[in-house]
């Protein structure tokens, strides 16, 4: 049993890399297209925020607004490209240009898709954390040699959304109704995870709906990162990201096996 189970997540993880392969080739074909709103629009954010309505603001635990502001917006654009790539992008790739009905042609299936369309969706959001972190670095928003591990961190962070969002896109009817996870599930958690001000500032009860949602513990830990403010929360954080990483690659890859295999 144990040798049979190694053996399909090996399996797994090359067909998926090959998806993920397939992407990556795409990409490289469009790339001066794609990079800009990669690397423009978060950077924008953190500068335009960061000192604009940062000069309003004196500290906020006992950080400049700037730099209190990076980290957030590090892990948020993480999360950010991950899903729109995981359901606008991914639907376009299933319903439009039907290139999982090709993939399922060759000796790649379903749970392959899922994997590579999951970790693609990761590295984009990867490298718009690494524009916006280079981008702090520059403006002395990093106060910590820990930062570098907000790379990684950043990756686990676009690789949990990107699943969450794969369950969305292999459930939904029509593209339109992305929206809805959008408006009703995205939108309000960027608000309230710590992104912009600290979680402890909201009422009690908004509090603990906070810390269940997904991406006020990575947001605290890229804070933690970058800020050096290492504790032992930290890993309750990383144990909460990937709890809901593989909870939502279990539910993706049933409801997409269910959707393509009739």
């Amino acid at each position: 049993m144990t040798t049979a189970l190694a053996a399909l997540q090996t399996t797994v993880l090359w067909g998926g890399f090959r998806v993920w392969q397939r992407n990556r080739d795409a990409f490289f074909r469009a790339w001066k297209v794609e990079t800009g709103g990669i690397a423009v629009e978060p950077m924008v954010m953190l500068i335009a925020l960061g000192y604009g309505l940062g000069a309003y603001i004196r500290e906020v635990d006992g950080l400049t607004y700037a730099a209190f502001l990076a980290p957030g917006v590090v892990a948020s654009y993480a999360m950010w490209h991950s899903i729109f790539d995981s359901t606008y992008g991914a639907y376009l790739r299933m319903e439009t240009h039907n290139i999982y009905e090709s993939v399922l042609y060759t000796p790649l299936g379903p749970a392959d898709i899922v994997m590579g369309e999951v970790f693609w969706s990761a590295t984009r959001g990867l490298l718009s954390a690494a524009f916006v972190l280079a981008t702090a670095a520059a403006f002395g928003l990093v106060h910590s040699p820990w930062a570098v591990l907000a790379l990684p961190a950043a990756l686990m962070i676009g690789v949990m959304f990107a699943a969450i969002a794969m369950v969305v896109t292999a459930t939904v009817q029509t593209i339109g109704a992305i929206n809805n996870f959008f408006t009703l599930f995205i939108l309000p958690m960027f608000w309230v995870s710590g992104v912009f001000f600290p979680v402890d500032q909201l009422p009690p009860v908004v509090q603990w709906g906070a810390w269940a949602l997904p991406l006020t513990p990575a947001v605290e830990l890229v804070r933690g990162l970058m800020t050096g403010d290492l504790h032992w929360w930290m890993l309750a954080w990383v144990g909460e990201i990937v709890a809901f990483w593989a909870v939502s690659m279990f539910f993706a890859t049933r409801f997409m096996t269910r959707r393509l295999i009739r």
